[in-house]
């Protein structure tokens, strides 16, 4: 018997995450770009594997601190609010810059360099925060938050070594090396929005679901397990319910974070942990417990009738 082969064994399925975008020009080249650079996969395992062993594993005090840094008090990543501030000092101390070549004012020069001094030091709070999101990642937007994250280092260690230039008195070469360190920063910019935009990276995944305002009958209330997590439909919406004691508590399934089936996670103490990362949530209420989710999940009221369990939807937690 002659074996055959499938279409699928040849050419494996891929995510279109995993291939580079047609156009336009500038996401095509970039796309190209990245996908050549497999030597990004192991720094970013590097990396990685640091970044966890200072942030410890959920449901540790360590922990905390990637929580902080990732948004969880925040309600959504820190790290979009906080890049503003080293991008307008740096742009703001540019400006100026280009300003002193004409009258060479110490005035504007001095501002420009407290401008530059600024930027420097709030890139380093911004590395933490992109850090603390990214370090949660795989594939393709773990290669591209690589990229990212060297373009940015490498116009921090520009713009540091401009700011030691000019406070020698060699503005001039400063200046060049700050110029070159902006068009780096912009570039980098435009790697983080793929990040974002493109691969939905930091977004929350469930903010599109639907579902009735009215109650809608899940299932039989002697189906559910008393502590087992039960995967519902809730007119159209994928619901996790959780039988506790008397009480019964729900919200969605898909984890905000990246999609995960919380169903299909772990139950402890109040809280669902999804299976893919180890976000946290309190099936009472929706709230995150521990990153990497920093949005809330939406939320069920739920009710009994005739034996059935009633579901419906609930406004933002």
């Amino acid at each position: 018997m002659v074996a055959r082969t499938t279409s699928n064994e040849i050419n494996p399925t891929r995510s279109w995450m995993d291939t580079p975008p047609r156009f336009p020009l500038v996401r095509r080249l970039s796309g190209e770009m990245i996908a050549a650079m497999p030597w990004l996969d192991k720094v970013s395992q590097s990396v990685k594997g640091a970044t966890e062993k200072v942030f410890g594993q959920p449901r540790t005090p360590s922990y905390k601190v990637k929580d902080f840094l990732a948004g969880v008090w925040f309600g959504h990543p820190v790290h979009p609010a906080l890049v503003t501030i080293p991008l307008g000092a740096w742009t703001s101390a540019l400006i100026l810059n280009l300003a002193w070549l004409s009258d060479e004012d110490a005035g504007v020069a001095k501002s420009a360099d407290i401008l530059m001094w600024v930027g420097n030091a709030s890139a380093v709070g911004s590395a933490a925060t992109g850090i603390a999101n990214w370090v949660d990642t795989d594939g393709m937007e773990q290669r591209t938050g690589v990229l990212h994250a060297l373009l940015n280092g490498s116009s921090l260690v520009l713009n540091v070594t401009s700011g030691l230039l000019s406070l020698a008195g060699r503005r001039r070469s400063a200046l060049a090396l700050s110029s070159t360190a902006y068009a780096l920063t912009i570039y980098a910019g435009f790697i983080g929005g793929e990040l974002a935009y493109a691969n939905a990276i930091g977004v929350n995944r469930v903010a599109a679901e639907g579902g009735s305002d009215d109650y809608v009958a899940v299932i039989a209330e002697e189906e559910l397990t008393p502590g087992k997590l039960t995967r519902v439909d809730a007119a159209g919406i994928p619901a996790v319910l959780i039988k506790d004691g008397t009480k019964i508590c729900a919200i969605a399934a898909t984890c905000s974070h990246l999609s995960g089936p919380l169903d299909e996670g772990s139950y402890e103490d109040g809280v669902v942990y999804c299976p893919w990362h180890s976000s946290g949530f309190r099936m009472c209420d929706g709230s995150v417990v521990n990153s990497p989710a920093v949005y809330a999940q939406p939320t069920f009221a739920v009710r009994v009738r005739d034996g059935m369990v009633e579901l419906h939807r609930l406004e933002h937690a």
